[in-house]
């Protein structure tokens, strides 16, 4: 499968082409377009049936269903895009994860890519109550609020992320989180609160504060999905 992301930073789009056999995973309403002989279906709980279902249910998930797409010639086409302004780029799982990932920042993963759900895992970092962890092999695509930055942790020099704006961190991470009296949080009006990283892994962090989108649209803050990349300072207090 060969791919590009297009348009970005502000309103990125993957277009993968694929060849016969390849099978994409994507968020439901992710697709823009697709070529007829990209087969489309739609599985409940990472194509484990009820017993997937039941999982992602103890696990927290708001998002029970995924698209699969698959091709069915070589060179079909299938064009993907996030519900929310921003951009969008791909991770090698097998060379980067396990990766603990927002669970609103999950576009699209291939299926050798294994999802799963950590209730609260981290305390309580996004305002779904839950994280995604990506292990396995395979590519998988991350979206942003705004342009991406990634950000190299090395155990001599710790990294301090406005977690407003954090979308993922290598597994490896030791993470711990803090209020800091130097940035005024605009919902809190008051201390804002920081994530620190330490050892050695990467972070990937969103220019754009989530927050901000959702008072601009009038969205609800109930970590659905339905207004992208969300994390509610609330959970820490």
């Amino acid at each position: 499968m060969d791919y590009n992301i297009e348009n970005g930073p502000s309103y990125a789009v993957l277009r993968t082409t694929m060849d016969r056999g390849d099978r994409l995973m994507a968020e439901t309403g992710a697709m823009i377009s697709r070529s007829e002989s990209v087969r489309a279906d739609a599985e409940v709980g990472g194509g484990d049936g009820i017993g997937g279902m039941i999982k992602s249910a103890v696990s927290s998930s708001k998002d029970l269903v995924e698209n699969a797409f698959e091709a069915e010639t070589d060179g079909a086409e299938l064009t993907l895009a996030p519900d929310h302004p921003g951009d969008v780029f791909g991770v090698d799982v097998g060379q980067d994860g396990p990766i603990k990932v927002n669970s609103g920042s999950t576009l699209a993963w291939e299926s050798t890519v294994e999802r799963s759900s950590a209730f609260n895992d981290a305390g309580g970092f996004f305002s779904s109550g839950s994280l995604r962890v990506l292990e396995l092999s395979g590519r998988a695509f991350l979206s942003a609020y705004g342009s991406i930055i990634e950000t190299e942790v090395t155990p001599d020099d710790a990294t301090i992320v406005d977690t407003d704006h954090l979308i993922a961190w290598t597994d490896g991470l030791s993470v711990s989180r803090e209020q800091d009296g130097s940035i005024k949080s605009t919902m809190l009006g008051g201390e804002g609160i920081v994530s620190k990283f330490s050892g050695r892994g990467r972070v990937w962090i969103q220019t754009r504060d989530p927050a901000v989108f959702r008072a601009a649209t009038g969205s609800s803050d109930q970590g659905d999905g339905g207004d992208g990349p969300s994390i509610d300072p609330g959970d820490f207090l």
